[in-house]
């Protein structure tokens, strides 16, 4: 009987120690009631967004150690031209030449390429045209890059170039004759105010023609040795030794501290024309994609007054897909980095931008784009857009710019392939239940 009553006990313990652990579960779970539950979701939210191309001229263009020279016919996207204006500098205020100066004989302006893009065009001529600048240029100041701007500080009643001097597709330099009234200017030298109030610097540009390239031009000397392009100013003096006359050169540098700026121009006439989906852009800053949001799609999905639902969107991403994800040699066609850019606060829509810094940056704050590298791998561009959506969320309006990276001189257009693979809105949230 006692064994009988032993198993019976045995068999109760073991009983109860399994309503325990089931006990302990289900109080494991009730410490967040359901109603507080939180689960993360993800939604293609494609159908939230539009994108379209944009005429884009009215963005700073200085700071650039190579300028941008030359027109290209771009099946896409138009005629564009590019040209620069530069402040020309030179090495000492106070130089000393050698005794017996003769006179001083003759001007050039020398180029020098260290790129091309547009080889299709390149049997076109292209002819340099020189300008000297009425109005000053500050190295404090920014400066949006149209021919209307430079038009407006430069004299253009009088191209300084002597004979028109062609540019070839295959040429690494141009050697360009100016006239000789540009000497008087250059001799002033007593210091770099009164240097600058005789000549404030150059508009260099390429005459309206079609077709043709764009040339990359080194331009700035960042050291105190002849820089690769610069202008020369040649003089005659007599060796006081052999009695023979000789030519000697003094040196004008754009420097890294002086102003300059590119000058980009566009006919839009392939955005008059949309073309279908295809989305494009391009570096020489004419040409960017905006992105809007649906309005009604978001209230929609979020709901509107007594019945709009709590969301928290922890990751909005969105997804470019260019062209071709198959030819290594198009690689060097895409910009490795997206800019996203806002209107400034108080202009209109095609009024001047500045950057998003912050409120996209990953890396807090510093002057850094939002995850908008090209990952060659998938040939995609994905950009971290959380904080802007978040703000649509809750009622901006504001439209998104995307351009190749600002500040480059490249020339190549980004091609999205809208068709097939079209830009994507990908939504990581939780629903917060009330």
């Amino acid at each position: 009987m006692k064994r009988l009553l032993h198993a019976h006990s045995l068999a109760a313990l073991l009983l109860l120690a399994g309503a325990c652990t089931e006990v302990d579960k289900v109080a494991g779970d009730s410490l967040i009631p359901p109603y507080q539950q939180l689960g993360v979701q993800t939604l293609d939210a494609s159908s939230f967004i539009s994108l379209r191309n944009i005429p884009l001229d009215s963005l700073s263009t200085g700071s650039f150690s190579y300028a941008t020279l030359g027109r290209l016919d771009d099946p896409h996207l138009g005629k564009s031209t590019a040209g620069f204006v530069a402040q020309l500098l030179p090495y000492a205020y106070t130089p000393t030449f050698e005794t017996g100066v003769t006179g001083f004989d003759s001007v050039y302006l020398l180029l020098s390429f260290s790129g091309t893009y547009g080889a299709d065009n390149k049997n076109e001529p292209m002819n340099i045209e020189v300008y000297a600048l009425t109005g000053d240029i500050s190295i404090d100041s920014a400066y949006f890059g149209t021919p209307a701007l430079a038009e407006s500080i430069a004299d253009m009643s009088t191209d300084l170039v002597v004979k028109g001097q062609a540019v070839a597709f295959d040429s690494t330099y141009a050697f360009i004759k100016l006239s000789n009234t540009l000497l008087s200017k250059l001799w002033h030298l007593e210091s770099r105010d009164s240097f600058l109030a005789y000549l404030h610097g150059l508009y260099v540009k390429v005459d309206n023609g079609e077709g043709g390239c764009v040339k990359y031009v080194d331009l700035v000397n960042t050291s105190t040795t002849a820089s690769a392009s610069a202008l020369l100013a040649y003089y005659h003096y007599r060796d006081s030794i052999t009695g023979l006359d000789s030519v000697q050169l003094f040196s004008f540098d754009a420097y890294s501290g002086a102003p300059r700026f590119n000058v980009f121009g566009h006919d839009y006439k392939a955005l008059e024309q949309p073309s279908g989906d295809i989305l494009y852009m391009q570096g020489m800053v004419g040409v960017a994609i905006e992105m809007t949001v649906d309005r009604s799609a978001v209230e929609a999905w979020t709901g509107t007054g007594d019945q709009k639902k709590e969301y928290a969107v922890s990751r909005a991403e969105l997804v470019l897909h260019v062209q071709d994800t198959t030819d290594a040699l198009l690689l060097d066609k895409y910009a490795t980095q997206l800019y996203c850019l806002m209107p400034t606060t108080g202009t209109s829509t095609l009024g001047k931008y500045t950057g998003t810094l912050d409120t996209y940056a990953t890396s807090g704050g510093v002057s850094t784009t939002f995850d908008g590298t090209l990952n060659r791998s998938t040939m995609q561009y994905s950009l971290n857009i959380t904080h802007y959506f978040n703000d649509i969320v809750q009622g901006t309006e504001e439209p998104l710019y995307l351009i190749p990276y600002t500040y480059t001189t490249e020339a190549r257009s980004v091609l999205i392939n809208n068709l097939g693979r079209k830009p994507q809105l990908k939504l990581t949230y939780t629903e917060i239940k009330k």
